[in-house]
């Protein structure tokens, strides 16, 4: 054999396909990494042109009259990738617990006005945060009537840490997420044509979402799972083998925590921010599980929600309307 002939053995030549697979991906990062900072940077433009009480106040007064906006809401980062999309670094040490204007949303022929803070979970749980709890909300009232919106609602699970404080006594958040949940539970009925009667395992089912889920089902076939206590407190071990719907009113964390006492019929319906982590979702597929992720409602934003809730508006910042629409994403 010849050297050339060796050589040609010996060498892996790169397909065309495949080096244009990677000049796409490559160009995906890239486009991705230039989205985030113009993201960034079109907040901060924003800010520093229309975040004026002065201005507020304008809009306000012609919302009095055109009865547009119909809430005020508060986005927090549930971890640093979505608290990144939002801001630098130096912003995000600034506005801790300050709300800063961070863009609009429309649903069903109504405005939203979006807001952050850059405090998140384990912040808003420590009781040596409530007077800044305190503040955030008060500010919030502030912007609801200088807007003269309709509500203010909140992100993820702020709404119920500031419930059980009561520092709120509006539940808005609550409504429009448990009739997106129901909503969504239906059509994954169809689309993975599943029996109307079909088990529903609602994980969280004590919880501030989880409860009103519960009381919004069938009581003949909906089971509570709470974390609290054992693990397998309330987990229907008799279900095993069946088709059934897991609703995820919990914590992003929490579905890990059950996945071995899944089995491959279980069809995952995940209501929790942020949306399950790829490892969760590659942890899910290998058991054989289904998993659809409620990106919130259709609605358009300017700039978009980030990440998981692309193209859409959670359901904690969406209001009642009887044509509101769950968003689906299919992750397995």
């Amino acid at each position: 054999m010849s050297e050339v002939s060796r050589y040609a053995e010996s060498t892996t030549i790169p397909s065309i396909e495949g080096i244009r697979c990677e000049k796409t991906k490559e160009r995906r990062k890239i486009w991705l990494i230039a989205k985030s900072h113009i993201r960034r940077i079109l907040i901060e433009i924003l800010n520093f042109f229309l975040n004026h009480d002065i201005v507020f106040r304008l809009i306000g007064n012609i919302n009095k009259r055109l009865e547009l906006i119909e809430s005020v809401f508060l986005v927090y980062p549930a971890n640093e990738e979505y608290g990144l999309a939002y801001a630098y670094h130096k912003r995000l040490c600034k506005n801790k617990w300050i709300p800063w204007f961070v863009g609009i949303f429309q649903q069903n022929g109504k405005i939203g006005i979006k807001f952050a803070i850059s405090a998140s979970n384990g912040q808003f749980r420590d009781p040596a945060n409530k007077e800044n709890l305190r503040i955030v909300v008060r500010r919030m009232e502030e912007l609801r009537k200088i807007f003269y919106a309709k509500r203010k609602t909140f992100a993820g699970i702020l709404s119920g840490i500031l419930f059980s404080m009561r520092l709120i006594r509006e539940t808005h958040e609550a409504e429009s997420t448990v009739k997106t949940v129901v909503k969504a539970i239906e059509r994954v009925k169809l689309l993975e044509n599943l029996p109307e009667d079909i088990p529903i395992i609602v994980l969280g089912g004590r919880g501030f979402i989880g409860r009103r889920v519960i009381a919004a089902l069938p009581k003949s076939n909906t089971y509570c799972v709470d974390i609290a206590g054992s693990r397998e407190n309330g987990w229907p071990f008799y279900l095993k083998g069946e088709k059934a719907i897991l609703v995820n009113a919990s914590l992003n964390s929490v579905l890990d925590e059950y996945l071995n006492l899944f089995w491959s019929k279980i069809v995952v319906v995940s209501d929790v921010y942020p949306e399950p982590s790829p490892k969760t979702v590659n942890r899910l597929k290998k058991l054989g599980c289904a998993c659809y992720h409620i990106a919130g409602v259709k609605g358009r934003a300017l700039p978009s929600f980030p990440h998981g809730y692309q193209g859409g508006i959670p359901c904690c910042a969406a209001w009642l309307a009887d044509e509101i629409e769950p968003l689906l994403f299919k992750l397995v």
